[in-house]
């Protein structure tokens, strides 16, 4: 129950608007979720909305999910004024943009990172009285130049020290003047902080060297409102969250429960954090099952995204028992409910994929993903997964491995592979 002497804020993060998964939009599902959060918005009736970066996939976003970022801000504005800040997948001249787009004065959006005096810090005002004062920092780029704090951010430091000289300025600007009686205060940021867990098969920017210690976060802050990494979880000693992204954008986050999170903020009192989770949005399902046995998982995924691995039968001879057929189609007959994006064949090492079908469905050229699967289940493919020594390559796991690499080139990130200790001991013997 909410105190009448808080402040409420509502934190959501990682939206990835424009995401598909194995060549599969994820519109409908947006849609879905986003409606989902404005509901909770509405019954929860915050005194700020809280976006903690990556609104959208890429930097360049189709112009329909540009629409659809319109109507779901000028949505949430509606109910309480939003912030949103820039994550590392969105482009800052593309927020400009959208801020003009919006023209709104209850929707502020940080496209960079800005000094306190050009609004990095601001102060609220509440229901309850309690003034809010909030400091924002957007993702910060290792390879750009922030012309802004080059009075105090050294060009040859460590990443990790310059953005600890960044807080510490935006932290001296917000409790100057600070009455601890009858204000509050959050920080919010996209980056990653030391400690979080991670899931995604998209390997982001969470080498130790890009890690923040929360511990230089000063007890002021009432909260610590965080984006970037897409498990949703508690951080800074409970003081933070990581509200995670809304939807599983890939396999690598298949189960997890994803969430918004609601925080009570009255001063001189530990913050109430309250997560209100999020299940409009489909599914993704991994399953690895022999052919025979994936009608009787059919109720189960229901209208969830699937990617199938057919595994070899109990008896050796059904492998061979739907010649006649596609394995894909034999698969989406098997699964009616459910969108099946992507057939891997494990009973036999040397045919890799067995196509979905989704992409000439619509007329869409197949994506590199799908492309690079196609030539993997050739004699060319064959070959390679033959090549690697006495045992074939996985080829399950080479399509994944495939994915992770894609997903970094297009995010500008540093690849982290499960084999990169085994790649280096082959390159040092």
């Amino acid at each position: 129950m909410r105190s009448e002497g808080a402040a409420r804020v509502l934190h959501t993060s990682d939206w990835h608007l424009g995401v598909s998964v194995r060549n599969h939009s994820r519109a409908d599902d947006h849609d879905a979720a986003i409606a989902e959060i404005v509901g909770i918005a509405g019954e929860v009736q915050p005194d700020l909305i809280i976006h903690t970066g990556d609104l959208f996939d890429g930097h360049r976003p189709p112009m329909l999910e540009f629409g659809r970022a319109i109507r779901a801000l000028r949505s949430l504005g509606s109910i309480a004024p939003v912030v949103l800040i820039a994550g590392n997948h969105d482009s800052a001249v593309v927020l400009d943009v959208l801020a003009d787009a919006v023209d709104d004065d209850r929707i502020t959006i940080h496209a960079r990172p800005t000094l306190a005096e050009k609004g990095a810090v601001s102060t609220f005002s509440t229901a309850a009285g309690v003034d809010l004062r909030l400091a924002v920092l957007p993702f910060v780029h290792a390879n750009r130049v922030l012309r802004d704090f080059a009075d105090f951010v050294e060009p040859n430091a460590a990443y990790t020290d310059n953005v600890r000289k960044i807080i510490g300025h935006l932290s001296a600007a917000c409790f100057d003047g600070f009455d601890p009686a009858r204000e509050v205060a959050v920080f919010a940021s996209h980056l990653h902080v030391t400690g979080a867990r991670t899931s995604s098969e998209r390997e982001i920017h969470v080498s130790t060297n890009y890690a923040t210690d929360p511990t230089h976060l000063r007890a002021e802050f009432g909260y610590l409102a965080f984006g970037h990494i897409h498990v949703p979880q508690a951080v800074g000693g409970g003081r933070g969250r990581y509200a995670g992204s809304i939807l599983e954008v890939d396999f690598g986050e298949e189960g997890e429960a994803k969430q918004v999170v609601v925080v009570d903020l009255e001063p001189g009192r530990p913050a109430q954090i309250a997560t209100h989770e999020l299940t409009a949005a489909r599914r993704l399902r991994r399953v690895r099952e022999p052919l025979s046995g994936l009608a009787g998982m059919a109720a189960d995924l229901g209208n969830a995204i699937v990617e199938v691995t057919v595994r070899p039968e109990p008896s050796h001879d059904l492998d061979h028992a739907d010649d006649r057929q596609s394995l894909a189609g034999l698969v989406a007959d098997a699964l009616p409910g459910a969108t099946v994006v992507s057939v891997i064949d494990g009973r036999r090492p040397h045919v890799a994929l067995a196509d979905a079908g989704g992409d000439e469905a619509d007329g869409s050229p197949p994506s590199i993903p799908e492309t690079f699967r196609t030539w993997l289940a050739s004699a060319e493919g064959a070959k390679l997964l033959n090549s690697v020594g006495d045992t074939p390559a996985d080829p399950e796991r080479v399509v994944t491995m495939f994915d992770e690499l894609h997903a970094a080139v297009l995010g500008d990130e540093v690849p982290v592979l499960a084999e990169a200790a085994q790649l280096a001991d082959l390159i040092d013997g």
